[in-house]
């Protein structure tokens, strides 16, 4: 398969989860925009993503609304395995036609931090870190060489920012600044974003 357009990057630490990406929205060598958010919190997770920015769109509403109405109907939050199983079982439902994108989730319960990994026919991987997109290559090997889950948040936020810039510099497709979203072990929930 094609490796899809776009650089997003995650990974968990013992205090939480980190989910980045940067902000060039381009197709067939063009920049189409260069302020597409493709890190987005749906109820209290996080979601990034890479492919067609329409295709990540419609998968964040469905799972805003999925959420909400798990919760309502059984009166309790869902879990962050839970969601992600639901992310993963809405896009195998759509494998004949499916949603062009890799996403990474991530999320805080009581469990603990947890970060998931899915490709556009819903396989589902829990994951330390994680690097997906045309840039994925580049920003691994920082990850690689960088990770620890004994990390602070600022340090493991960093660790993201400074992955996507490695590919940033050798990735035509990514560019034009980087969102972060944080979510820390008591589920508060924090984004910035870098210009870059």
């Amino acid at each position: 398969m094609e490796e899809l357009p776009v650089t997003a990057v995650g990974l968990k630490v013992n205090d939480g989860v980190v989910l980045g990406s940067e902000r060039r929205l381009s197709y067939g060598g063009y920049v189409l925009s260069k302020q597409a958010k493709k890190v987005n919190k749906i109820g209290k997770f996080v979601i990034a993503g890479t492919g067609i920015y329409g295709d990540l769109q419609t998968l964040t509403r469905i799972m805003n609304v999925e959420i909400k109405y798990y919760e309502i109907t059984n009166g309790r939050p869902i879990s962050v395995k839970a969601a992600a199983k639901l992310l993963s079982v809405i896009l195998y439902q759509y494998k004949v036609m499916p949603f062009i994108s890799e996403i990474l989730f991530g999320g805080v319960d009581q469990v603990g931090p947890q970060l998931y990994v899915l490709d556009p026919i819903g396989s589902l991987i829990e994951d330390s870190y994680a690097a997906v997109g045309s840039g994925a290559r580049i920003a691994i090997g920082v990850l690689e060489s960088e990770y620890r889950n004994d990390m602070s948040l600022e340090q493991a936020s960093e660790l993201v920012v400074k992955s996507i810039k490695a590919s940033i510099e050798r990735d035509v497709t990514s560019g034009d600044g980087i969102d972060i979203a944080i979510i820390d072990k008591n589920g508060n929930y924090k984004d910035s974003f870098i210009p870059y």
